[in-house]
């Protein structure tokens, strides 16, 4: 994703052609998630327990919710970053040029102590039935609501 300020200028046109794929995008997602019956999804917010302070590159985990105007909440889950347990260097191969650049600046020494986040997703407009879940899931993880 580019930052704002080096994102180009489009025509009428092709933001009209970029907002019937984000149409057709937010159908499928609804017709899958209709037909798994779901309530919700809880899942990372980020690759890693924590990104250093000013080097947050990837919205991958987060950004397809706000694409579909989902009902999301981030929130640190009661646990940290430790050093000696979330090393880099697991040998996976990357997935894209960004996964590489993303596990090669992965510091585990400057995210020490830093809490693992997490996300709970909804669907459009339900935005007290995500509170209300994650309400649910920070006492299960008996973190202080």
């Amino acid at each position: 994703m580019l930052p704002y300020a080096e994102a180009q200028e489009i025509g009428v046109h092709t933001l009209w052609q970029l907002q019937a794929k984000r149409t057709k995008l937010c159908k499928d997602y609804l017709d899958r998630w209709s037909e798994a019956g779901l309530d919700g999804i809880l899942c990372p917010t980020t690759p890693f327990a924590s990104v250093e302070h000013g080097k947050f590159k990837h919205v991958g985990y987060t950004g397809v919710f706000n694409i579909l105007d989902y009902s999301a909440t981030s929130f640190p889950s009661g646990t940290y970053a430790d050093s000696e347990l979330d090393k880099a260097g697991s040998g996976a191969k990357p997935l894209s040029q960004t996964d590489a650049q993303i596990q090669a600046e992965y510091n585990a020494e400057a995210v020490h102590g830093m809490p693992v986040s997490l996300q709970l997703v909804a669907g459009r407009l339900e935005e007290e039935k995500v509170v209300a879940m994650t309400r649910v899931v920070l006492e299960g993880l008996g973190v202080a609501v």
